[in-house]
Parts: C-alpha cells; sequence; structure tokens
C-alpha cells in the first residue's frame, strides 16, 4: 500500500488523484490522504468504476500549504494529509510515502514520524541525471539548505551505496560539486568535506566537480548540499526549457526551417523525453526508515504515477531495506567526529 498525500502540490488534489488512478489501474495499491470530497469528486469525475480498485480514500481536515513553515505545519497540523500519509507509514499500514507538497514539510514528517536509520544526521534528497553515456546519482538536491561538513561526509556514504546496489557499481566515483576542481575552492564546509572524503579508503572520492562537467561521465555519485543542488537542478531544467523554446522560435522563421525542423522532430522528441523530469517521476528521500519519494510541486500526472510505480518498486526489491541496513552499518564503522564529540559529552553529563 503507498500512502499519497493528495493534497500537496500546486494542482492538488485532481492532478495527485489523477496520477495516483492510473498507478492504481496498473494494480498498485493506493491510499489518498485528504479532503474525502474533492478526492471522490476527482475519481467519480476520472474513472466512475474506481472503487473495483485498489483505493482507499482516508479523509483529512487540513492541509499543510506550499508556503508554510515547515515544522510549524507537521506539529500544529496533526490532521494534514501530509501527517497522517506519515502516520499510516509509521503505523504499518502502508509502506511507503509520495508527495508533491511542500518539501521542507515532507523533510519534517519524515524525520520526526517515520524516523531517521539509526546514525544519520540528515536525510538527503537524491535521484539520478541524465549524462552523455548513462546517469549519475546526485544527493542533496533540496532537503538541507545548510550543510555542515559532517552532513556532506553523510551523503557520499548514502551516494556510495545506493549506487552500487542500484547499478552494481562497486566503488562509484563519488565528486564534490564546487566552484572550481582545486582542493581549496568552495565553502568552508566544502573544504572541509574534502579533506575527510580524501581520507577514506573505503570510498572511490575522485575530488571537487564543476557544474560544467558534472554530465562528461566523469562521476558516478555528486555530492552537495541541498540549496545548491537544489538550484543546480533548477537551473538545468530551466536551461532545457530554452533550449527547446529557441529551437521552436528558429524552426518557425521560413518554410525551409518549419521542413528542416520537421525532419528532425523525433530526434528532439527523444531528447526531450530524456531529459523531462515528469518522467522520472520524483526524488528518494534516503536515510529514511521507510521509501519517501518527493514529487516537484508543479508535477502533472505523469509524475505523479511515475512516483509512486518508484516508491512500489523501492518496497517490493527491498532497496531501501538493504540500503538502510548496509548504510546503519557503515556510519557505525565511520563514525563522524562531531557525532563522537556529541556522545562523549552526553556520557559525562549522564557521569
Amino acid at each position: 500500500m503507498i500512502a499519497v498525500d493528495a493534497m500537496g502540490g500546486d494542482f492538488a488534489p485532481h492532478v495527485i488523484v489523477k496520477g495516483a488512478l492510473l498507478a492504481a489501474q496498473r494494480g498498485i495499491p493506493i491510499m489518498l490522504f485528504g479532503d474525502n470530497k474533492l478526492i471522490q469528486n476527482s475519481l467519480n469525475l476520472l474513472f466512475p468504476q474506481w472503487k473495483d480498485l485498489s483505493i482507499i480514500i482516508e479523509p483529512c481536515t487540513e492541509f499543510i500549504a506550499m508556503g508554510e513553515e515547515p515544522t510549524r505545519g507537521v506539529t500544529k497540523k496533526k490532521d494534514s494529509s501530509l501527517v497522517q500519509a506519515a502516520y499510516a507509514v509509521k503505523d504499518g499500514r502502508a509502506s511507503a510515502m509520495v508527495s508533491a507538497g511542500n518539501s521542507g514539510a515532507i523533510l519534517v514528517a519524515s524525520t520526526l514520524i517515520i524516523g531517521r536509520v539509526k546514525g544519520v544526521l540528515r536525510p538527503a534528497l537524491g535521484k539520478f541525471l541524465p549524462t552523455k553515456q548513462g546517469e549519475l546519482f546526485c544527493l542533496d538536491l533540496g532537503a538541507n539548505t545548510d550543510c555542515k561538513a559532517d552532513f556532506l561526509e553523510q551523503f557520499a556514504y548514502m551516494g556510495h551505496i545506493f549506487v552500487r546496489l542500484m547499478k552494481k557499481i562497486q566503488k562509484p566515483r563519488i565528486g564534490l560539486l564546487s566552484n572550481g576542481h582545486e582542493p581549496y575552492k568552495g565553502s568552508t564546509e566544502v573544504k572541509e568535506a574534502y579533506r575527510r572524503l580524501e581520507q577514506k579508503t573505503e570510498l572511490n572520492f575522485i575530488g571537487n566537480i564543476e557544474a560544467r562537467d558534472v554530465f562528461d561521465d566523469n562521476v558516478d555519485v555528486l555530492v552537495s548540499d541541498g540549496f545548491v543542488g537544489n538550484v543546480f537542478l533548477k537551473g538545468i531544467q530551466g536551461a532545457v526549457r530554452l533550449l527547446f523554446t529557441w529551437i521552436k522560435q528558429e524552426s518557425s522563421r521560413s518554410w525551409f526551417t518549419k521542413l528542416c525542423g520537421l525532419c528532425i522532430k523525433p530526434l528532439f522528441k527523444k531528447i526531450k523525453d530524456t531529459t523531462d523530469y515528469q518522467r522520472v517521476g520524483g526524488a528518494l528521500l534516503l536515510g529514511i526508515n521507510n521509501p519517501v519519494v518527493v514529487v516537484h510541486g508543479a508535477a502533472q500526472e505523469d509524475a505523479i504515477y511515475n512516483a509512486i510505480v518508484c516508491a512500489h518498486e523501492a518496497v517490493q526489491n527491498n532497496v531501501i531495506k538493504t540500503f538502510n541496513a548496509e548504510l546503519s552499518q557503515l556510519l557505525q564503522r565511520s563514525v563522524i567526529p562531531s557525532v563522537n564529540a556529541m556522545q562523549q559529552q552526553a556520557a559525562s553529563v549522564l557521569k
């Protein structure tokens, strides 16, 4: 059963319900959280026979708005669709959660309700992005805007394990997103993370990566803080959108360019499909006890459907369960310095 926050996102609940319906028609059991009347109206309009599918509606009286302060929204709105979806996962009524809502609130609800993996300081949003010849895994893409070197170090471990599991690469190449490849480039925390990562023999750390070189297939995992990672991702999306706008404008200037555009239209469609985030669906929130998939707030039904499929497959193949077990073990063997210091301080207080 996949818990879906039906009230999260710019076009909720209709678009969310539409994507969830597509997933249910594929055979994925769905639990929709939100306004009962609005959800039923959408289901009746889209597919009057929806009661024949594995769809359960869990009525909620509140929802967390996109611009709402995350922690306050989660702690004050106990009957919100997001909070109740998280509790369904915690209680075992659902195996995973999908939301296109307030990303900060998703992080808070996932951390406080579903819970973090033992040893994890901060969960991170990660997803695969296409490169010249394949894919690379990027994290964090927006969960943590301010990151200490401790967090970046753990993100590297997360990427190392996840790519090894998903791509069967024993020692994936790990790069740190920075404003130059030299070790002395980057913020204070990035430079400290560089110093630590180059000492980790269990990791294949190759150094800093500049944004312009990310897609040259020189790296399998790209590590950054959530602020830089999110700006980087949205910058790519904006650049791709602008590129196709230019192509459309130029191809309509004359009959000859229109003919050329028509001839290569299938090629551009293939490229557009490769770069379309709607086809990817969402990003996994790694470091949480159960699968949580965060979807772009402006997502349409295709993205919602693909996010639910992603969550369902993560449950079916036990990838998150395996990932969490390996991550916890690895973190225990490689204790972050500040974490160790905090534990020693806590022990001294108890004495």
